[in-house]
């Protein structure tokens, strides 16, 4: 619960996980006794490059994600046998918190382990990709779950807009006391909490407590914005834009109304970016950090392609 209040997703080391055979990966390759010779001259030999990349893997933490909330068996290991919640996020809005920067990627299936790491491997542009494809790569039973995960560098909570949790799904088993909790908690969130039920072999979910709107959620962000400080470049953007210029100041209300809200770092025409304004917001996030979102829109304010 205290995680849900703060808003945030923790991330654990892999040795934590279910699967004994979770992040299983294997090093050593016909080239080792020739890397082996160059290296004696140094008084070094490969097992300790080996060992630097385990020490390297065993740092490593990750937040896994399921493709779907209708997996029955999901809920009855991870789900506290139907008595549990499944969040549901806007893995976009998810990014911008404490995931930035991180790659969110889908978990792999098959019968066997890939081939052992070789130094030729992690010393190569590839290697980061060939260390993480064996850490995001399961046996073909778990296929089911559908899963996609964050590896991120260290141990420890990764911290959330509050948007960006969309749903809330709360168990058939739960207890009326736990829907409680969850639904106080939540209360003036954009979150939406729904309530599992069985009927016959049928697993359906009704909203028990609405989203609010941001203009009835609790701000954990700053005071209002100052338009005029906001709006410094006034003269640029009028002339920039070819639609009128209270739709942008339209635009920047409803982005103050994000309850994680801080105010505009800068509004105002790209230099980086052909024929598109711009728009860095500062959010603060529960643990008090605060981050950095910038968003590109065109001459008639359209969204361009996100940049996280």
């Amino acid at each position: 619960m205290e995680a849900l209040s703060a808003s945030y997703l923790f991330a654990p080391p892999f040795s934590a996980m279910n699967d004994p055979m979770e992040a299983f990966y294997e090093t050593g390759g016909p080239g080792d006794q020739m890397v082996d010779a160059i290296l004696g001259a140094s008084g070094k030999d490969i097992a300790e490059i080996y060992a630097l990349v385990s020490q390297m893997i065993e740092r490593f933490a990750l937040v896994s994600f399921a493709g779907t909330v209708e997996d029955l068996p999901m809920w009855a290991y991870y789900g506290s046998n139907f008595g549990g919640m499944c969040l549901e996020f806007d893995t976009q809005r998810l990014a911008i918190g404490d995931f930035h920067g991180e790659e969110l990627r889908p978990v792999t299936y098959a019968r066997k382990a890939l081939p052992p790491l070789t130094v030729a491997d992690v010393a190569s542009d590839g290697g980061r990709e060939a260390v993480l494809a064996r850490i995001t790569r399961k046996r073909s039973e778990w296929s089911h779950e559908k899963e996609w995960r964050y590896v991120v560098g260290e141990v420890g909570p990764k911290h959330y807009l509050d948007d960006a949790l969309k749903r809330v799904y709360i168990g058939p088993r739960a207890q009326p006391e736990e829907i409680e909790r969850i639904c106080a908690i939540l209360d003036q969130r954009p979150v939406e909490v729904l309530l599992g039920q069985t009927r016959g072999f049928d697993l359906t979910f009704e909203t028990i407590k609405p989203a609010r709107t941001f203009a009835d959620c609790e701000g954990v962000g700053g005071d209002e914005f100052d338009r005029d400080e906001a709006l410094y470049a006034e003269d640029e953007l009028r002339d920039f834009l070819r639609v009128p210029f209270e739709n942008l100041v339209r635009l920047i209300e409803e982005a103050a109304l994000h309850p994680n809200f801080v105010g505009f770092a800068s509004i105002d025409t790209s230099t980086t970016v052909t024929e598109a304004i711009y728009m860095t917001t500062i959010y603060k996030l529960r643990n008090n950090r605060e981050v950095y979102h910038q968003r590109f829109f065109d001459r008639k304010l359209r969204p361009l392609a996100p940049r996280l």
